[in-house]
């Protein structure tokens, strides 16, 4: 907006003044609104050249027809009250094309010396890229209300799902109690039958039954596995479904009592075990007992003929870059206890070594080494409860290492 006094008294400085603002200003004169002076910035607005120059308005800039400037600038003429607004639209037709720009733009009326309205001083600021850039900016704002709204949604999804998942391990968990509780109980009173019954068969009729004895104590050692099989199904669902992990472990400790409860066993087979170093880790005694009481009667029962089983149980420390490959525990830890149980055993090809791993999975016959297959399943079903891994490395007559890891 220019100050002008009511009458301009110098024309040639007023006109320098307009030629050096950087704002599009232009004098209107006349109730026809002849272009009589403008400056770079409103001819580059306008589009149309030096030709505008002492032509009226509506002839130099034909596309005004039809839109409402035209009445204001003649309103202003009439009445001389100036007139202002903001963020206002208008048609141009600028180098040919045809576009729609938006203006701040004022009309302000001039005045003769008599006081009498000659002219208008038409000033205008272009606002066309910063109204883009708000709408864009409005725009990105409602995009991101729309993903917030979304977001929001999708958590709100997902944490039902959740807890419908939780939900649905809860009743889960409750339906492998019922089993546990009906293996511990109503599947294992059958077979307590049919070894009774058998012992009573041969006591009173073992006499009469001649070679059908061998029946029964078949029938009964059948039995037995079964009843074994059961109790071991029975570990497995009780590590799956109970778990305390936040208690502090001496390993060292763990294995004493696992040693003291396969005293019998090491007697006989002459056994010796050398135990070092072992760590504190984080855990549940019960299921880490059971760890160790699985891998050191693995490591017994799978014994060569004619050697004395030796066993070495001794612990490292590892990064987790140096686990081994394909593991994936289900507990980020940025360091692992390496625990290895070494034997001297038989061994076993490599090659089967996921397998192991799997329930009701034996590399030797039931006539060759007892067992049911789930031993091995229950130490890595413990092993990931604590958030660590099991594998196992071994050659045929060349004994075995189990390699446990569990975090620091």
């Amino acid at each position: 907006m220019i100050d002008t006094t009511d009458a301009i008294d110098d024309e040639a400085i007023f006109r320098s003044i307009v030629m050096e603002s950087p704002i599009p200003i232009a004098l209107l004169v006349g109730r026809e609104l002849i272009i009589t002076v403008a400056n770079e910035p409103q001819l580059t607005v306008w589009g149309k050249g030096n030709q505008v120059m002492g032509i009226p308005l509506a002839q130099a800039i034909p596309e005004m027809q039809g839109q409402p400037f035209l009445a204001i600038l003649d309103e202003v003429f009439k009445t001389g009250v100036t007139f202002a607004t903001d963020n206002t639209p208008a048609e141009m037709v600028i180098d040919g094309i045809r576009k729609m720009v938006y203006f701040d733009f004022s009309f302000k009326a001039v005045r003769d010396r008599k006081g009498a309205v000659y002219g208008i001083i038409a000033t205008g600021i272009e606002i066309t890229q910063q109204l883009a850039d708000q709408q864009a900016l409005q725009q990105s704002e409602e995009r991101f209300r729309d993903l917030s709204i979304d977001l929001d949604r999708q958590v709100q999804e997902r944490t039902q799902q959740l807890e419908e998942s939780i939900q649905d391990l809860k009743r889960s968990n409750q339906n492998l109690q019922q089993f546990a509780y009906i293996a511990s109980h109503d599947l294992q009173e059958p077979l307590r039958k049919i070894q009774q019954f058998g012992d009573l068969l041969k006591n009173q009729y073992g006499v009469g039954l001649g070679d059908g004895i061998t029946y029964i104590e078949r029938m009964q050692v059948a039995a037995s596995r079964m009843s074994t099989l059961i109790r071991d199904l029975l570990s497995y669902s009780r590590i799956s479904t109970q778990r305390d992990t936040s208690q502090t472990v001496l390993l060292a400790t763990i294995v004493e009592v696992v040693v003291t409860n396969l005293d019998v066993l090491i007697q006989e087979t002459n056994a010796t075990i050398q135990v070092s170093g072992l760590p504190m880790v984080e855990g549940d005694p019960s299921q880490l007992e059971q760890l160790f009481q699985n891998l050191l009667s693995n490591a017994l029962k799978f014994r060569k003929p004619g050697t004395i089983p030796q066993i070495q149980i001794k612990s490292s420390w590892v990064e987790a870059s140096h686990l081994p490959k394909n593991s994936k525990p289900n507990r980020a830890a940025i360091a692992y206890h390496r625990i290895d149980i070494v034997d001297n055993g038989v061994g076993f090809e490599e090659k089967y070594v996921d397998r192991i791993f799997q329930v009701f999975q034996r590399l030797h016959g039931k006539g060759e080494y007892a067992g049911t297959g789930i031993g091995l399943a229950i130490c890595e079903k413990v092993v990931a409860n604590h958030g660590g891994v099991i594998t196992a490395t071994s050659q045929p007559s060349q004994g075995a290492t189990f390699s446990v890891y569990l975090p620091v």
